[in-house]
């Protein structure tokens, strides 16, 4: 969990895992008070042994300070997992 200040900022996230039985992934950023489906990743695997990964980017326009963090959702726990991060703060007015 981050605590961001007011302002606006880039983020880009990559997350990686294994699965030892067919799974899904599902991991969604929270800001600004709310869960954010539409700057989410989704994958699904079939097969035992199967590596999942996603990534996205997105600008975060937060009027006032906000907690960020990433959820995990999926039908079972992944092994070797991955998590790059990178929020830089934008020189951006309203």
């Amino acid at each position: 969990r981050l605590s961001l200040a007011a302002g606006y900022y880039l983020v880009s996230y990559k997350v990686s895992a294994v699965f030892r039985t067919p799974n899904y992934m599902q991991i969604t950023p929270f800001y600004n008070g709310s869960s954010h489906l539409e700057t989410g990743i989704y994958f699904a695997t079939s097969a035992n042994g199967s590596s999942a990964c996603g990534s996205a980017f997105f600008i975060i326009n937060a009027a006032s300070p906000t907690d960020f963090y990433l959820t995990y959702s999926g039908s079972s726990n992944a092994t070797d997992g991955e998590v790059n991060l990178t929020i830089v703060k934008l020189r951006r007015t309203a």
